[in-house]
């Protein structure tokens, strides 16, 4: 930090905690799943990519070249979405090798190797700064670890898309202020799959 600032973190409470917690279990359960159950899959594809295309065209990440995104999970929805709509090269990483591998079977199975890797990679420490566009997963934790090393690490004007449960989403604003001159928040939606799962996208760009 700047000038001897006290190093921001994030304040959960407990009912952040289980949120998050639930949030991750959910994702993972579903992931899985919708990798072993070709129905499910589709179904999967059809009630979330649309918030993510609708991420896509709101941030305009069309011209985006190069894009990471940080917790692609086992059936790396958000990478196969981002293909259809760029033509950015696609990086996604994952920090559980089971779930790297079975991404990089679907990744596969839809011919989509040629515009998609997955790797397995830890956020708070992979190498970032070829990247125009970082995408961070809900899931991916520990947040401000994350956040640390993309606001210093990446390159200037770099679009960084933060997605965060419903409820400790609030926390980003507060978090960023710390990190002001750094980056920059551009933009917010907030996005829902189900009545009970909801997310909301922050756009921001780093100085």
């Amino acid at each position: 930090m700047k000038n001897g600032a006290k190093k921001p973190i994030y304040n959960y409470d407990f009912l952040d905690i289980v949120t998050i917690k639930n949030t991750n279990i959910f994702w993972k359960i579903i992931d899985n799943l919708s990798f072993k159950l070709v129905k499910l899959g589709k179904f999967y594809d059809k009630s979330i990519s649309n918030n993510y295309i609708r991420e896509t065209k709101i941030f305009d990440l069309s011209k985006s070249k190069n894009i990471l995104h940080i917790g692609c999970g086992a059936y790396p929805i958000s990478t196969i979405v981002l293909s259809n709509f760029t033509k950015a090269n696609i990086v996604g990483i994952d920090i559980n090798p089971k779930s790297v591998e079975k991404a990089t079977e679907i990744i596969k199975e839809k011919g989509l190797g040629k515009k998609i890797q997955i790797k397995q990679g830890d956020g708070t420490s992979f190498p970032i700064e070829s990247f125009d566009t970082i995408i961070v997963s809900s899931c991916s934790v520990p947040k401000s670890k994350i956040l640390e090393h993309l606001f210093k690490s990446s390159k200037t004007n770099c679009k960084i898309i933060l997605r965060e449960r419903y409820g400790p989403s609030r926390l980003i604003s507060s978090y960023i202020e710390n990190y002001k001159d750094f980056v920059t928040i551009v933009d917010k939606i907030h996005n829902y799959a189900f009545p009970t799962l909801r997310w909301d996208s922050f756009y921001l760009v780093k100085k």
